[in-house]
């Protein structure tokens, strides 16, 4: 058809051949010739596609996983099925898009526009060479007596400030995603789960959501927590002054099980050696160039986490919540104790992505037992 690109269903794209694919496709979303992309099925692992007008382009079934499509225009777009597990949409906008029974797993939407969008359940099939088949982000029900439809996937999903405005989400999966901020005013939430999200600055009202919905969700700072913040400090302080005196002065942190949210601008550039932090909840804080070494965190929850430049050798951060959590330049090595004991970081029981290491100095011990788990 005129006006149209299409190739062959499961393609894959290499970056320029994409490129020239979508510099055509913004002259037709701009009514300037060029040709609208048809991109049905296609295998766009990996690309880069950020700041890029995709206005009412065809992406069903496509796969973009770790895909860049950070700042782009996907109004109107179709995403139907659509694999965009651990994408980079941050300041998309996807108003009014076709996302019924997409994967966003792990995706980053903070500050994305979702207005209007369809989100509802969704069964795909496509053509191959055995005949029609589901694609794989959808279930079959129990006996193979028809398809289950499933809804769209947003399972630890960072979400902050993301409007879902009269969006249609019935039976979305929100477990373990960071909404923060996030507007649901209007949204149609039928059967939709929050089970583990954080849901600070949200207006619960608007969720309409069941008990069981929402277990384990982590709610704005209560009253009690926020009153605990000064002697949370002075805490701080007193480790601070026991790590500069070697010990004679001050005294060691223990903040286990505290909420540390209230303190989230006071840890960035401390030295907080041996920090005992187990089972706090931590989402956001801003530890870059902290000296954490031999650090205990435990259990804790630190989605969103910044350890960017961080002393972490030897720090145990095991069985915590990493979702997001930003370690780039952050030394993740053994640490040589005075006892001759020497301690590796321990990142057992997390489901820290690969990417999030990426710019970490890890060695090769850590990379190793990462690997295993």
């Amino acid at each position: 058809m005129p006006g149209e690109f299409r190739k062959d269903a499961s393609a894959t794209f290499s970056q320029a051949e994409l490129n020239r694919i979508l510099a055509q496709h913004e002259r037709y979303a701009m009514q300037r010739g060029g040709a609208r992309a048809l991109l049905k099925y296609a295998r766009l692992e990996g690309l880069n596609l950020a700041n890029r007008n995709l206005k009412e382009a065809e992406f069903s079934g496509a796969s973009f996983v770790r895909a860049n499509l950070f700042g782009s225009n996907l109004m109107r777009a179709s995403l139907y099925c659509a694999d965009l597990r651990r994408c980079d949409l941050r300041n998309a906008n996807l108003s009014g898009a076709d996302l019924r029974g997409a994967s966003l797993n792990g995706a980053n939407l903070s500050y994305a526009v979702l207005d209007n969008a369809d989100l509802r359940s969704a069964v795909m099939m496509k053509m191959g060479p055995d005949g029609f088949c589901i694609i794989d982000r959808v279930e079959s029900s129990e006996g193979g007596r028809g398809l289950r439809p499933v809804g769209v996937d947003f399972s630890n999903c960072s979400m902050r400030h993301t409007s879902f405005g009269n969006a249609q989400l019935d039976g979305a999966n929100f477990s373990g995603a960071v909404l923060e901020g996030a507007k649901f005013k209007g949204a149609k939430l039928v059967n939709a789960i929050f089970r583990g999200a954080v849901l600070t600055g949200v207006c619960l009202q608007d969720l309409n959501a069941t008990p069981e919905a929402l277990e384990g969700c982590v709610l704005d700072v209560s009253a009690q927590a926020q009153a605990k913040a000064a002697s949370l400090k002075a805490k701080l302080d007193a480790h601070q002054e026991w790590v500069s005196s070697d010990g004679k002065q001050g005294a060691a942190a223990v903040l286990d099980g505290e909420d540390l949210r209230p303190l989230h601008k006071l840890f960035a550039g401390r030295q907080l050696t041996g920090l005992s932090a187990r089972h706090t909840i931590a989402i956001g804080i801003d530890f870059s160039k902290c000296q954490l070494q031999g650090a205990r965190f435990e259990g804790a929850d630190l989605r969103e986490a910044n350890f960017s430049h961080a002393e972490l050798s030897g720090a145990s951060l095991r069985a915590a919540k990493l979702g997001h959590a930003k370690f780039h330049g952050a030394l993740l090595k053994r640490l040589n104790l005075l006892s001759g004991e020497i301690v590796s970081p321990d990142l057992s029981g997390t489901e820290v992505a690969e990417e999030q290491l990426v710019g970490a100095i890890l060695d090769d011990a850590v990379v190793a037992a990462h690997a295993a788990g």
